[in-house]
């Protein structure tokens, strides 16, 4: 069968719009749309006056995050020394003796309570005293105890009082409650060794 020259025509022209067809689809799917473009474009812009405006108050940030670190070491002084509850539980028992001399108070017995996490960087160490006093010596036990350098905390205050011949006397116990940090440090990476 031989193609006369008509045919010949209508199949270069079938070709031809074949071929117009398939690259107008190829140029949509490859080429991207003009308005997600745009859109990409004005959020990059956005994206990119953000970080500029980062960058410019880069020093400002730099101070606020020193003073921060500041404010966290001078809250970390009011802590407990050290980051073992017996140590710290044991710290406070003699901080508690101190000012039960200073003001006259006869602690009578004292008991370290089971250690609680409060937070994730703080742990809860309380001592529960007996004690033997007055009035005007509990006030004086009790203003040291707030006012101390560290961050004590009365937790608990129960006053059984009684009366021996004419006179009353009271015999407070108190639950005091300090702090210790118990921030884990990240493990130092020891260096290899070759064998």
């Amino acid at each position: 069968m031989k193609i006369n020259s008509r045919e010949k025509r209508i199949i270069i022209i079938g070709i031809c719009v074949a071929a117009a067809v398939m690259i107008y689809y190829a140029a949509n799917l490859l080429l991207p749309n003009r308005e997600s473009l745009a859109q990409d474009v004005s959020l990059k812009k956005k994206m990119l006056l953000k970080q500029r405006e980062t960058l410019i108050r880069e020093e400002y940030f730099k101070k606020r995050i020193e003073q921060y670190g500041a404010r966290l070491e001078k809250e970390m002084a009011l802590l407990l020394p050290g980051d073992n509850p017996n140590v710290a539980g044991a710290e406070l028992q003699k901080i508690l003796k101190d000012f039960a001399d200073q003001s006259g108070v006869e602690i009578t017995s004292k008991n370290i309570l089971p250690e609680r996490k409060v937070q994730d960087l703080l742990t809860r160490i309380s001592v529960r005293i007996d004690t033997n006093c007055n009035l005007d010596q509990l006030v004086q036990f009790m203003a040291a105890i707030q006012n101390h350098e560290k961050y004590l905390k009365i937790e608990e205050c129960m006053i059984n009082g009684f009366r021996i011949q004419r006179r009353y006397e009271i015999r407070p116990s108190l639950t005091i409650a300090g702090y210790i940090s118990s921030r884990v440090e990240p493990p130092q990476a020891e260096p290899a060794t070759g064998i």
